[in-house]
């Protein structure tokens, strides 16, 4: 009786034994359903806080699509921490999905949805049904979902530990008030589409402008450290003094819109990497 207790309950969603695996969950906020998928390692335990990454899909992709082909999951049961894909809403004939990311964005269809809202709203109730840590929740995006990362980042001050966006740009009206956010950001310099010098026409800065405005507000040292610089990568690091904060830029010199093979630059592994070792912590306290 014990077990068949038990494994109703599973069924239900009300006990998580650490077995892990992904289930779509649905949210409803601003008159929309939304879906989302929620990946759990193996080591997940009740009571045991862990990480929790936000993994988004860029235009015209699904949260099921991304993570397959992101391989964050693969990441989490590994490392232990815990993963949602949201779904963007889509729109038009062909239901294309397409983030309210800021910018010329906010002025498109997708200007009727709030998503910084719908995000807010999120991490409370992945929050509300398993054990993460709030000095741990971070932002990962694919071009669309990059530029929600960026906007996340500005427009909700304090939820986040960190965000690293690929292939995508901070948008004018974005306000650089707020706590520290350490921020890795990934761009193609090749790329075609989002140009690395920026959309003026849309309302984006060019990386470079993006990733001196961040590191402005988290007060970091002016003059960047040279990580690396070869022929094909240069990654440089704007160094925060309080621990927290740091912003780094890897710019791929031959690399178009689309992110690398892992053989090239695993992002979603240097992005999990960065994400490990910047936690928020509380800057009052540290200095």
């Amino acid at each position: 009786m014990r077990t068949l207790f038990i494994s109703l309950m599973i069924s239900l969603g009300v006990v998580h034994t650490g077995l892990g695996g992904t289930e779509v969950k649905r949210l409803v906020h601003g008159g929309r359903t939304r879906s989302y998928r929620v990946h759990l390692p193996p080591s997940y335990r009740e009571g045991h806080p862990m990480a929790l990454v936000f993994a988004l899909h860029g235009y015209a992709d699904t949260g099921a699509i991304f993570e397959k082909k992101s391989g964050f999951s693969r990441i989490a049961d590994r490392e232990g921490f815990i993963v949602v894909y949201p779904n963007a809403v889509a729109f038009g004939a062909k239901q294309k999905q397409l983030w309210n990311g800021g910018g010329i964005y906010g002025t498109w269809w997708a200007g009727r949805v709030d998503d910084v809202g719908f995000f807010a709203k999120l991490i409370d109730a992945v929050s509300a049904h398993h054990t993460t840590d709030p000095n741990r929740i971070f932002v990962f995006g694919e071009s669309s979902g990059g530029f929600m990362a960026h906007h996340l980042g500005a427009r909700l001050p304090g939820r986040f530990a960190a965000i690293a966006p690929w292939g995508s740009l901070l948008a004018y009206n974005d306000s650089m008030a707020g706590p520290p956010l350490s921020v890795i950001h990934f761009h193609g310099a090749q790329d075609k589409y989002v140009l690395y010098n920026g959309l003026p026409n849309w309302g984006f800065f060019g990386v470079e402008h993006g990733i001196r405005l961040w590191a402005k507000r988290n007060r970091c040292k002016s003059a960047p450290i040279v990580i690396r610089d070869d022929p094909n990568t240069l990654v440089r690091r704007w160094a925060a003094p309080t621990g927290t904060g740091d912003v780094v830029l890897y710019k791929l010199k031959n690399q178009g819109h689309g992110m690398p093979a892992p053989s090239n630059c695993n992002v979603p592994e240097i992005a999990w990497t960065f994400f490990k070792s910047h936690p928020k912590i509380n800057v009052a306290a540290s200095k």
